[in-house]
C-alpha cells in the first residue's frame, strides 16, 4: 500500500485513510461507526490528528519561507540581519496662537473631533499672549490611522486660559507611527535581503536597506543616466510622500552601509492622482467600503499597477447587493517612479 500522507489534510481525510488501511492490514471489514473496531480506530484518528495539527503540520509549513509566519518568519528574518518592524507611535508638533498669557500642562488631551484619535501633551507648554508656538504631543496608541494630515480639525479636551487656536501644520510629525509589519511585507524584505546578499543583486542591496528604515513604507531602485553606477532610490513613507527627514534618514542609512560611493540619490515619488467613484447597495457602511478602497491603493506601493478587477474582489466579503467601480473606468498604470494618490466618493444608494 502507498505510504499516507496527512500533512493539511482534514481529518475526514485522515480518518478515511486510517479505516483504509486498517482494512488492508486486518482483512477485516466491520468498521461501522457503531462496532468495537470503530471505536478504537477513533482514538488511533483522534491522536493523529492531535499530532499533526499540534507538530507536524506546523514544523512543515514553515520550513520553508515563503510558508513560514508568526514566530518562525521571524527565525528567517533574523538569520539575514532583517528585524520585523515594531508598532510606533506617532509624534510630532501642533500648532497654537494665543490670546492670552497661559499654560498647557503635560498630561493634557487632543482629539480629532468625529473619531476615537487621541492624542496626549508630553511636557508643559507655556505661552504668552499673541505667540505662536509649538505643542509636542504622541498618540495615545501605535498605527498609521494617527498620521493626520496638515488642516485636520484638532481640539484640546479640556478650557485652557489664553489658548485662542491648535492647528495641525504642514510636517508637523516628528516620527511616524505604524502598526507591527504584517508577515507579507516583512517576508518581502527577507526575501530582498536574501536576493542581496546570497544573489548579489546590487538593486535589492539598496532596496533592502532603504526599506529597513523605519518610516518607510517602500522604496523602488531606477538606474539613473548620470554615468557609471548612477542610482535613484525612491522612497514612499508610511503616510505616502516623506518628508526631508525621512529622506536625510534613508541617505544615513544607506552611508553607513558604504552604499553612497557613487551618485546615489533619494527622491519621493511623483503623483499620479485618480478619481475613485463607487455606487453600491447593501448593508456595509461608506466608510466599510470606502477603507477598502484606501487600503488597496496603500497596498499598490510604487508602480503599483491600478487593477479595477482586484478592487471588485476586496468587496466580495461584504456581501453588497450591488457594487459599481464608475470611475477610473479602466486599470491605472502608473511610471515606475509613481504612487497613486486616490481622491474617493463612495455613494451608499438606499432602496
Amino acid at each position: 500500500m502507498s505510504e499516507k500522507t496527512w500533512i493539511n489534510k482534514s481529518e475526514k481525510e485522515i480518518r478515511n485513510d486510517i479505516v483504509a488501511i486498517a482494512k488492508e492490514e486486518t482483512k477485516l471489514t466491520n468498521f461501522k461507526s457503531t462496532g468495537v473496531l470503530r471505536s478504537f480506530v477513533e482514538v488511533i484518528v483522534k491522536i493523529v490528528i492531535f499530532i499533526y495539527v499540534s507538530a507536524i503540520n506546523m514544523i512543515y509549513k514553515n520550513a520553508s519561507l515563503s510558508g513560514a509566519t508568526g514566530i518562525f518568519l521571524a527565525f528567517w528574518g533574523l538569520m539575514l540581519g532583517v528585524v520585523r518592524k515594531q508598532a510606533t507611535k506617532t509624534t510630532g508638533n501642533f500648532t497654537g496662537t494665543a490670546f492670552g498669557d497661559g499654560i498647557i500642562p503635560a498630561g493634557a488631551w487632543a482629539v480629532v473631533p468625529g473619531t476615537e484619535l487621541r492624542y496626549k501633551v508630553i511636557e508643559k507648554v507655556i505661552f504668552k499672549e499673541a505667540q505662536t508656538f509649538s505643542i509636542p504631543v504622541e498618540a495615545e496608541f501605535p498605527g498609521l490611522a494617527y498620521n493626520i494630515g496638515s488642516g485636520t480639525e484638532i481640539r484640546l479636551t479640556r478650557v485652557i486660559n489664553g489658548l485662542d487656536t491648535v492647528s495641525v501644520c504642514e510636517d508637523w510629525i516628528v516620527s511616524f507611527g505604524q502598526e507591527t509589519e504584517e508577515d507579507n511585507r516583512y517576508r518581502e524584505r527577507i526575501e530582498s535581503r536574501w536576493k542581496s546578499q546570497i544573489l548579489g543583486d546590487i538593486k535589492e542591496v539598496y532596496k533592502s536597506y532603504a526599506e529597513a528604515v523605519d518610516g518607510v513604507r517602500a522604496a523602488h531602485i531606477v538606474r539613473a543616466p548620470r554615468g557609471p553606477g548612477s542610482t535613484d532610490v525612491i522612497i514612499a513613507s508610511v503616510i505616502g510622500l516623506p518628508n526631508e527627514e525621512l529622506i536625510n534618514n534613508v541617505k544615513t542609512a544607506l552611508y553607513d552601509h558604504e552604499l553612497m560611493a557613487f551618485d546615489v540619490q533619494i527622491f519621493p515619488p511623483d503623483i499620479d492622482d485618480v478619481n475613485i467613484e463607487i455606487e453600491y447597495r447593501g448593508n456595509a457602511s461608506e466608510g466599510a467600503v470606502s477603507n477598502i478602497v484606501e487600503q488597496y491603493v496603500y497596498d499598490l506601493g510604487i508602480g503599483g499597477r491600478f487593477v479595477v478587477k482586484n478592487l471588485y474582489a476586496l468587496f466580495e466579503p461584504l456581501k453588497l447587493k450591488t457594487i459599481e467601480i464608475i470611475s477610473p473606468g479602466r486599470d491605472v498604470q502608473p511610471n515606475e517612479r509613481s504612487v497613486i494618490v486616490a481622491t474617493i466618493e463612495v455613494t451608499k444608494i438606499i432602496e
